[in-house]
């Protein structure tokens, strides 16, 4: 595999940098950044070296003999065989990084949710191998305590065990959530009948909820509907598997809170508008849904955002089956 070096002032940039956040799995490493565009599923990463003398320490370790011409003056290197056990424990803890913010969870497009005990365990396990390279030093022990619960998967356990002690670290125990209770937790549809004047759907922009919120794939609905004399807008969006973050949504200058369930465990919101609304033309009839406490709509929709978005679920429902899954994707929807 050939990867293009060059170089900014005192920068050294190796492959290419992905294009999206979205499909980026990135790792601080000391003196550089590594990053792997998720979708392409290749193993040797991107890195944006900033600190040559730091990096020089371990870069041979994700890049082997090519570390040196990427240290000197080549403008291209060779990555051959190697022992990458280190690169891919690397590659575990930006891959599951990524999946935290960006997994694209979703009942429509048949993409499992992922088990956020097991994701936290498998990713502290992987930080204490890397721990060596990375920028933080109390990278292991923060990832560690991050760990809600023992994950129960016969030698992930045994291994987390063994490191919350070395470490000094307590991993609790707490009691999962069913799905069942989560359907408990619904509550009745949100409308109250009329006649719908307008209505149409839109699809959410990934950066504007926490992964989890709704359902990746899913569109967001809207209703524009007369009653009783007066105007309403309806909302509905399907939820996603963290159905406890805060949503609302802007429906041209009418912002609407998501603040019930209906018996579907939807997000659901209505609200009384001036009947201006019904003029809006039909360029104006967009609905934007974000979660207040994570960010708030500001720009227009990007518009090869949907072609990107159906690439990264795609790659999604291909994991469990990979053989470059990690072990949290692979039980994706089993626990």
């Amino acid at each position: 595999m050939s990867l293009r070096v060059a170089r900014d002032g005192t920068d050294v940039l190796v492959g290419d940098w992905p294009s999206h956040p979205e499909r980026t799995a990135l790792l601080e490493a000391r003196g550089a950044l590594l990053a792997w565009d998720v979708p392409t599923d290749d193993a040797v990463p991107a890195a944006r070296i900033h600190d040559a003398a730091r990096a020089a320490d371990w870069l041979w370790e994700v890049y082997g003999a090519a570390a040196d011409g990427i240290l000197g003056d080549s403008d291209a290197v060779e990555i051959g065989a190697g022992d990458w056990r280190v690169r891919d424990a690397c590659r575990v803890v930006a891959h599951l990084g990524w999946a935290e913010a960006w997994w694209p969870a979703s009942a429509a497009a048949g993409v499992p949710a992922l088990d956020p005990v097991l994701l936290l365990a498998e990713r502290a396990v992987a930080t204490c191998d890397v721990e060596h390279l990375l920028d933080d030093e109390d990278a292991a022990v923060r990832a560690l305590a991050a760990v809600t619960a023992d994950p129960a998967v016969d030698g992930l356990s045994a291994r987390l065990a063994v490191l919350a002690e070395d470490y000094g670290v307590v991993v609790p125990q707490v009691v999962r959530s069913s799905r069942a209770e989560y359907a408990l937790a619904a509550g009745d549809t949100v409308g109250g009948g009329g006649v719908t004047v307008h209505s149409g759907t839109d699809a959410v922009d990934w950066a504007l909820v926490p992964s989890g919120a709704v359902d990746a794939a899913a569109e967001a609905r809207w209703a524009v509907v007369r009653n009783g004399g007066s105007t309403f807008l309806d909302v509905t969006v399907p939820a996603g598997p963290r159905p406890d973050v805060r949503l609302a949504a802007r429906f041209g200058q009418v912002d609407i809170a998501l603040d019930r369930t209906d018996g579907l465990g939807w997000h659901t919101g209505r609200t009384p508008v001036p009947p201006t609304v019904l003029l809006l033309p039909p360029a104006e009839r967009r609905l934007t849904v974000y979660a207040p406490d994570f960010a708030v709509p500001e720009r227009d929709p990007d518009p090869d955002a949907p072609a990107r978005r159906a690439a990264i679920i795609d790659y999604a429902r291909s994991r469990p089956d990979s053989p470059t899954a990690t072990l949290t994707e692979r039980l994706a929807g089993r626990r």
